[in-house]
């Protein structure tokens, strides 16, 4: 049985191949749709394109590995403004000189 990943989904396998140092210790694929794509570009305005990647340990079909899951890039909401408090709020006739 062959594992296929869902959308904006994959996994790591450890490189069972590997004969140099140089090799990655580990390999996969990461399945990307379309809209996450399209989204990811015109979120960015330089050449660039960060995509955000979460992984799990996991043991699929038998064999250890890394489940991941891809999205766009967590931007953290700005705070609100803090509100002035009634006795900040003067108008400058109030103002006697």
């Amino acid at each position: 049985m062959t594992y296929i990943p869902k959308p904006n989904s994959g996994t790591l396998w450890p490189n069972m191949t590997k004969s140099n140092p140089n090799q990655p210790d580990m390999r996969g694929d990461l399945i990307l749709d379309r809209a996450l794509i399209k989204k990811l570009l015109d979120l960015s305005d330089t050449d660039l394109i960060k995509v955000s990647i979460s992984g799990w340990k996991k043991n699929l079909a038998g064999k250890d590995c890394v489940s991941l899951a891809a999205s766009e890039p967590y931007v953290r909401a700005e705070d609100p403004a803090p509100k002035q408090s009634a006795a900040q709020e003067v108008d400058d006739e109030d103002i006697p000189f």
